[in-house]
């Protein structure tokens, strides 16, 4: 019995790793998904703004992502002309290494931003990615990260929790609608921000809850109305469904990393400057030279 309970368990072991080794990505593996409703002229530009051939391409790595699909998660939370008719939003997504974080540029895309969906996608756990969101005329963006859970599903071999997606789908909108009153880097501060605190707001009430939100703002000089407050406040109590720490983590990575950025653009605008001013001094020096050659030649 002993001996048969010990096979059992080597034998569990064993299921789990090859199941496990299934759920990592590979470094460098992608997969493209695609709007159903793109015409060939349409898909073509696509692939342009992704930067690839069609051809020959590994069918099995592009997807495709319809609009029934979109309108599982988005139907009643937007309106329909929002959401449309066609599945037009099409991304791209790249397996970077451990610790790379996210990179997310868009093309054609008027609603969300990058910092959106940087902030969404670290919420429901896809880390370690760089993104591309295209269209090939203007759209919101919105439906698109219906394609990115597609995405990274296939890249891993793991189910993103429902739970999760429809989390992530409401700080999407929640961050849009806030971002229409308030400007887009104002409202994804303030979530972010509020991801910070998840594991004391687990213990607050909702008033205490509101009054901290209330206080981020200000901290963020933004003002906002009690229905936005509440709106955020039931975010709030989404996320803390999920893992806190997780969450509070990258959400902590998010704040460093754009940091980082801000550092290094100040750095960049500075040494520029320095080259201009040393260009403007050998310019000064120069036509001092001039001046006191042609000067002396004239005098003689």
């Amino acid at each position: 019995m002993k001996k048969r309970f010990i096979a059992l368990l080597i034998a569990a072991a064993m299921i789990l790793g090859i199941t496990g080794s299934a759920f990592a990505m590979e470094e460098n593996d992608w997969r493209i998904v695609i709007g159903a409703d793109l015409t060939d002229e349409e898909r073509a530009e696509v692939f342009g703004i992704f930067g690839i051939v069609e051809d020959g391409l590994d069918e099995r790595k592009v997807l495709t992502v319809t609009n029934e699909e979109e309108r599982f998660y988005f139907e009643g939370k937007l309106p329909a002309s929002e959401i449309g008719y066609r599945s037009i939003s099409s991304i791209y997504i790249r397996a970077l290494s451990e610790g790379s974080g996210i990179r997310v540029s868009t093309h054609n895309i008027n609603y969300c931003t990058e910092e959106m969906y940087r902030s969404v996608l670290a919420t429901v756990g896809i880390t370690d990615a760089e993104i591309i969101v295209a269209a090939p005329r203007a759209v919101s963006g919105t439906a698109a990260l219906t394609g990115i859970y597609k995405a990274y599903e296939s890249l891993t071999g793991r189910l993103i929790s429902e739970y999760a997606k429809q989390a992530g789908i409401e700080e999407l909108l929640t961050t849009g609608e806030l971002a229409e009153m308030i400007g887009s880097d104002e409202a994804t501060e303030v979530i972010i921000e509020l991801k910070k605190i998840l594991d004391v707001t687990q213990t607050m009430s909702d008033d205490e809850v509101k009054s901290s939100i209330r206080s981020i703002a200000e901290d963020n000089d933004v003002e906002l109305t009690d229905e936005q407050v509440q709106q955020i406040l039931t975010l709030a109590r989404t996320l803390e469904g999920l893992d806190v720490e997780q969450i509070r983590s990258r959400a902590l990575g998010l704040a460093n990393a754009a940091s980082g950025w801000e550092k290094f653009t100040e750095g960049v605008k500075k040494v520029v400057e320095d080259i201009g001013q040393f260009f403007k001094d050998v310019a000064e020096f120069l036509r001092g030279v001039f001046d006191k050659f042609f000067s002396g030649k004239n005098n003689e």
